[in-house]
Order: structure tokens, then sequence, then C-alpha cells
């Protein structure tokens, strides 16, 4: 089948090897020195789209603003893009392990940008949510929604930028079908009551868990991991119990390189300082004193207060599993007690205090968030029990006395 279209040029149907059928069209355009070449495309899934990308070509090469479309595969230009970002280097190596793992051995890495389409991309997404997974114990199982969303935005992403470089005419990925935003968000937060977090401490300290004081500094300040392994000693005042969150702790780890452990700025990149309670200042206390006696140089203030026993830092990756090994322990020793994640032990910090009445300006600057809106929209299901809270008391305000009771006087 043969159509000419405009008398300009053509679109024809041809079959793929496995018997697909498949279309391509031809046209002509000018190069920079005047020389008339005939151009071809072809891959197009359907008449309608390769006519539509025809015509448009052809509008672009009448107007003087066609764009010769770049035949270099995404894996090539995605090297390019990320060479060029300027993110921080734990962002970028994430960005590089979802492009290596999920992308690069996909047909769609293989792909010249110019041919990737919406129906590809969807082909892609589906499979990824039938058996993408590839994680070790975990391979051909479904992909998350929300990683798959992630891997979405970074095609989209390196397919814009292809886009504003002038080396393709759309962004496919803007036409495309991934999971939503709403089947993409985490799953609801768990978090320990305070009588929860208190059987943990106690079963943590009684059986001589030498990171108990780390679980109670994560719990007593809603610190995040990198900033608890990024505290030094000088970072601790133990005489009026504050501690100064000025760092954290980044470990990039990348395919085929050595892992690379940095401190930088935190997250929101300003330093802020958070009040303690006695318990954990005297704790504190406890363990300087104690490296004073036996080791000295682990007390002095450029020291990690949290570090291996040979004064190095932790493996943050390291530090995590950890977790998980004693959090599994304490949950055989009390079956009622939830299995948090790392990170819950800060939800659980604001949650307790947003809970307890606490003003969420206060919970916000504990967490070291941008503004106090960040705290409201992550800790809304606390927020909620405030209202209750408050609906009862202006309620007390307003009921009528009792009998005999006092009256209220303008």
């Amino acid at each position: 089948m043969v159509r000419r279209v405009n008398h300009e040029g053509t679109l024809s149907a041809y079959q793929t090897p496995s018997g697909e059928t498949r279309y391509r069209i031809a046209y002509w355009t000018a190069r920079p020195d005047g020389e008339l070449v005939r151009l071809f495309r072809r891959g197009f899934e359907t008449e309608r789209f390769a006519r539509e990308t025809l015509e448009g070509l052809q509008v672009d090469i009448r107007r003087g603003v066609h764009i010769e479309e770049t035949r270099e595969t995404l894996n090539s230009y995605s090297s390019k893009y990320f060479d060029g970002l300027r993110v921080r280097s734990t962002t970028l190596a994430g960005y590089r392990k979802h492009y290596r793992v999920h992308v690069e051995s996909s047909s769609i890495g293989r792909t010249p940008l110019a041919d990737i389409t919406k129906d590809q991309l969807n082909r892609y997404y589906r499979q990824l949510e039938r058996d993408g997974r590839k994680d070790r114990g975990h391979v051909g199982e479904p992909l998350g929604a929300a990683t798959i969303r992630h891997i979405h935005v970074l095609v989209s992403q390196i397919l814009q930028h292809a886009l504003e470089d002038g080396l393709v005419r759309l962004n496919a990925a803007k036409r495309a079908s991934p999971p939503t935003k709403l089947e993409a968000a985490p799953p609801e937060m768990t978090t320990w009551s305070a009588e929860d977090a208190r059987l943990f401490l106690d079963w943590s300290e009684s059986s001589g868990d030498y990171l108990w004081l780390a679980w109670l500094t994560l719990l007593g300040t809603g610190m995040r991991r990198g900033e608890l392994l990024g505290l030094r000693w000088k970072d601790v005042d133990l005489d009026n119990n504050v501690i100064t969150i000025a760092r954290a702790m980044s470990y990039v780890k990348e395919a085929g390189k050595k892992p690379v452990i940095d401190f930088h700025a935190t997250k929101s990149g300003r330093v802020r300082n958070v009040d303690i309670d006695a318990r954990l200042a005297d704790a504190l206390r406890a363990k300087r004193e104690m490296l004073r006696a036996v080791a000295p140089e682990f007390a002095r203030g450029e020291q990690l207060i949290f570090c291996n026993r040979y004064g190095r830092p932790h493996n943050p990756t390291q530090f995590s599993r950890q977790w998980r090994e004693r959090v599994s322990k304490a949950v055989e020793a009390h079956p009622d007690l939830d299995a948090l994640h790392l990170h819950e032990l800060r939800h659980t910090h604001a949650t307790l205090l947003l809970r307890a009445g606490v003003h969420p300006k206060i919970v916000s600057e504990r967490l070291g968030h941008a503004d106090i809106q960040t705290t409201l929209n992550t800790y809304s299901h606390a927020v909620r029990t405030l209202q209750r809270g408050a609906a009862d008391l202006v309620g007390e305000l307003l009921a009528p006395h009792a009998a005999g009771g006092p009256e209220l006087i303008d």
C-alpha cells in the first residue's frame, strides 16, 4: 500500500520479521547547502500516526522550522543528559541506578529518541506492572506503581531535554499513561505510640544493643538518618541540652565504582538547633565520658558520635539493615509491636508531639521542614486529632453552666 500525501511524501506499510504491520514515511528536505535529499522514517505502529508525522514534517519544512530528528538512542543520549545534571550526588546516583536497572536493557533504551512513541512507552509500563522487578529475590514480580511512575518521570525528563536541544519534534512521554499520582501515592505511614516506643527502647537497652542510643536519638529528635550519621561531638551542647544539626552524610554507590561517603548541608540547606530531653542528654554524656576513659580520640569534637568500632562512618545501607534486624527481633519478643521502617522513627517523633498538642510550627522547626505547610500536609493524620481536640474544647467553653454554677459576666 502506498499513499501520496500532498504530492511531497509517501507513506507505506511493511511487515516486520515477526509478522507485525508497521508504517514508514519518506519526504524531501533541503540540506544547509541547498541540496535536496530524500529522508525516511519507519517503525510507526499506526497509519494515522505515520500520516500525522509526515504532515507535520511537511508543514515545518514549508515554514523553514524543520528539525531533522536525531537517530541517537535513548541509552546514548541519557549518558550525556546525566553528565550535565547539576543535582546532589545522591540524587544523580539514584537516577543512574533507576535508569541502569530498568531502562538500559529494555527495548526503550535501544530505540532512537525520535522513534519512541507513547504506545511503546505504555507497553513498557504495563510490562513493568506485570513482572518488572529485578532486585535480588524478587525478579519477575510486579514492580510498584511509585517506581514505575518514577521511571516515567525520568524518561520524560530525558526526552524533554532532547526536545529543548532540537533533536526531536515532541516528547512522547507527555502522551503516555503511567500509573497516576494517586496510584503511586506512598502507603499510609506507620508510627508507634509512646508506649510502643518505650517498649522497643527498653528491649533494645536490655538486650545490650550498642545502637540503642542511636534509636533513642532518632526518636527523641526526629532527625533524618543522614543527619544522625553526620553528627559530631562538637554539635552537641550538653550544658544546655541542645543538638545543632548542621550537616548530613551522603553515601553514593554506583555500579563499578568505589562507594563515596561525604558530608553536605542538610536537606533544607539550613542549620537548626533541636532541644533534647534530660534522658537523652544524660545518655550522650555517659557515652562521651566512657569514650574519654577508654578511647579519648573517639570523644574529640570532630569525631562522629555514631560510627563503627573503628571510628569510621557507618555505611547507611548497613545501618538501616541493622535497624531491620533489631526491630524484627523486638517484634518476635513483643508480637503486638509493629515493624517500622527506620524513617518512620522520624514520623513517630512528629506524630507524638502533634498529638500531645505541640504547635505544628515547633514540630516543623524540629524536623527541619522548609515551612509549616509541609508539616501539616505530611502529618495530616495527626492534625485531624488536633481538630477533634479543638472541637471538644470549644464545646466545653460554650456549654451552659450547671444549675447553681457560676455565670459568665461580660
